[in-house]
C-alpha cells in the first residue's frame, strides 16, 4: 500500500537509564498509519488515521513490498491499530 507512513506508539519506559545506556526494552504498544505530509511525502502528516498526533510517535522503517502486503510490519500483526486499519479500508 503506497501513500502510508507507518508509525509506532511505544510503551512508556519505566527503567532509569544511566548516561550512555540505550533503552532496548522499549516495547511497541500499537502500530499506526498516517497519510504522508503533502510537502514532504517521506514524513507523516500531523495526525494518524485514528487521530493521534504523529509528533508523539516513532517512525517505522517498514514499507509494504507490493500490492496485497499488509500496511503494518507482519511481526507486529497483533499490535496494529484497528482504527487506522478501518480508515485505510474505507479509502
Amino acid at each position: 500500500m503506497s501513500g502510508v507512513v507507518v508509525l509506532v506508539e511505544l510503551e512508556p519506559s519505566t527503567e532509569v537509564l544511566d548516561a550512555g545506556e540505550v533503552d532496548v526494552g522499549a516495547r511497541v504498544r500499537w502500530v499506526h498509519a498516517a497519510p504522508p505530509d503533502p510537502d514532504v511525502p517521506e514524513d507523516p502528516g500531523p495526525v494518524t488515521f485514528c487521530g493521534i498526533d504523529t509528533g508523539d510517535l516513532e517512525r517505522e522503517a517498514y514499507q509494504p513490498a507490493g500490492p496485497g502486503d499488509p500496511w503494518y510490519p507482519p511481526s507486529q500483526r497483533t499490535r496494529r491499530c484497528r482504527e487506522c486499519e478501518a480508515a485505510l479500508r474505507s479509502l
